[in-house]
């Protein structure tokens, strides 16, 4: 997943119908407000005036003068220098600077999170569908070229998780999710990014509510820009680190992840893109 190619890449198989368009040009999708807002992409460029694209794009890690994906990319090289992974370095030298996808609504992104647990990501784009569906329309000036409606606020999810499909314990999770980010229990900013104290303490909270594991609230946690998230358990992340060279078994993996310590977001990235690439 390199640069902007790489995040539209990611999108595209995900966009919920009505409220997002992914096209080889750019991405445009409905906020609340309500607005609607483009990402321009030309090659590995995006460029954006709206904030909230502009992480999912990831662009704020490349900005004031020091370039996060550099350091991840020095780090993971030093890695597998000293643990003897080749693989991983020439992957870092092939195509450098991952970018690392963000979300533009938090709320939206936990019940994409929840509703994702286990299940394809076709699986979940048509549940997602569902759920998008109750959200309010756009004023008929903004209503355009496939952007038809806001997703769902909370307690609008809250209210209306019956229409997903599927086991009633994962509907009964996103409803009390949905809920407790409503009522303001769990302290989740819509569009900023929490910081690291604040972030520590909403996956504590999410944790604590029946049906979210350390799946659910590391996902989320990465795609709110955290820096340092490895879930050891996903079976792309291990299937990833066996084709690099890492070594699937989780010993293997987590003691390789502990010198990749503050870039671990990125090393999972390059498992996912080793476990997508043919053999």
């Amino acid at each position: 997943m390199t640069g902007a190619s790489g995040i539209l890449a990611w999108l595209a198989p995900r966009a919920v119908p009505g409220v997002e368009v992914v096209a080889p040009d750019g991405y445009r999708r409905a906020l609340h407000g309500p607005r609607v807002t483009t990402a321009a992409v030309a090659g590995d460029v995006a460029t954006t005036a709206d904030p909230d694209l502009a992480r999912v794009f990831d662009l704020h890690r490349a900005a004031g003068g020091t370039d996060a994906r550099a350091d991840a990319d020095a780090r993971l090289t030093w890695a597998a220098e000293r643990h003897g992974v080749p693989a991983l370095a020439d992957a870092v030298a092939q195509e450098p600077a991952l970018a690392q996808p963000g979300c533009a609504d938090a709320h939206e992104m936990l019940v994409r999170a929840i509703v994702g647990q286990q299940i394809s990501v076709v699986a979940a784009t048509q549940q997602l569908a569902l759920l998008g569906a109750l959200g309010d329309a756009l004023p008929p000036a903004l209503t355009a070229d496939g952007i038809e409606r806001c997703f769902p606020t909370m307690a609008q999810v809250a209210d209306g998780a019956d229409v997903l499909r599927g086991p009633a314990a994962k509907t009964a999770t996103v409803r009390r999710a949905a809920e407790a980010v409503a009522s303001g229990a769990i302290p989740l900013e819509r569009s900023s990014h929490a910081g690291t104290a604040d972030l520590e303490a909403i996956r504590a909270q999410l944790l604590a509510l029946k049906g979210i594991g350390p799946w659910t609230v590391g996902y989320l946690s990465l795609r709110l820009g955290d820096p340092d998230v490895l879930l050891l358990g996903d079976v792309a992340v291990r299937k990833g680190a066996r084709r690099l060279g890492i070594g699937d078994g989780l010993a293997d993996l987590a003691a390789f992840a502990a010198d990749c310590a503050g870039h671990r977001s990125a090393l999972m990235l390059r498992c996912w893109a080793a476990a997508s690439e043919r053999p």
